[in-house]
């Protein structure tokens, strides 16, 4: 588990951003909330009690939340999309003859950032260990590889993983929290495949709602969102940014 680099104090945590340490990722612990100019002040004091820390990005906020921290001196440097669909009646997962899901283990969070790496930009990827903190960031979730039998690992008869999911539940609220599909392997129904198979977990775990956000200009993985169901909330989510001072 990745340390955080400092104790959380008013409810956010700061610790080092995923496969660059000159970055800390400032969390709020409570996403709802809307920090004061002290408390926003306090946490750039303390992260940037690092020498080596140039920036400091927070993870995606409400727009409350979101206007502090643009009157603090922080820039916007992503927009993402909020979706929401209802969870009602069981839900039916038909998967592709060629593919099939798999739980994720701890020993495959490797292979799972692999795909990540290969999925998303620069900037925007995720470790082992960032993967396995935002598995562990609400009471439960459910963990998927998906494989096809068209792509085998080098000199073994094992299928390979080509996308994976990371899902959350916590009371009444589901949340799709990270998928990723190869690019080598996109258009061949893995993406639906897990996230119907998120939402049928959701459905049986008694969760009422499900949430997703993506980034305002990913009309793949909106159209996606879209055909499973998701309707796009008028609410974007930010994350915002601050550069240390020359």
């Amino acid at each position: 588990m990745r340390q955080s680099i400092a104790n959380p104090t008013a409810r956010a945590d700061l610790r080092r951003w995923p496969l660059d340490p000159s970055i800390v990722h400032l969390v709020l612990l409570d996403v709802h909330m809307e920090p004061s100019a002290d408390a926003i002040g306090g946490w750039v004091r303390d992260a940037f009690r690092s020498p080596d820390i140039a920036r400091i990005r927070t993870g995606a906020l409400f727009p409350a939340a979101a206007d502090a921290f643009l009157d603090a001196g922080f820039a916007v440097v992503d927009r993402l999309a909020l979706l929401e669909r209802a969870l009602h009646d069981r839900l039916h997962v038909a998967a592709p003859a060629d593919l099939a899901t798999i739980a994720l283990r701890v020993r495959d969070l490797d292979a799972a950032a692999d795909i990540d790496r290969s999925a998303f930009p620069d900037g925007w990827q995720h470790d082992a260990a960032s993967l396995h903190e935002i598995a562990s960031a609400t009471p439960r979730s459910r963990r998927r590889l998906v494989t096809s039998s068209t792509r085998r690992r080098p000199a073994s008869r094992r299928a390979a993983p080509i996308g994976f999911a990371i899902t959350g539940s916590a009371g009444p609220n589901g949340y799709l929290q990270r998928l990723a599909v190869h690019p080598e392997a996109r258009r061949n129904g893995a993406a639906r495949l897990l996230v119907d198979d998120a939402l049928a977990w959701l459905v049986r775990r008694g969760a009422q709602r499900a949430m997703v956000n993506t980034g305002v200009d990913n009309l793949a993985a909106l159209e996606l969102y879209r055909r499973a169901g998701f309707d796009r909330l008028r609410d974007e989510l930010v994350v915002v940014e601050f550069t240390r001072p020359a």
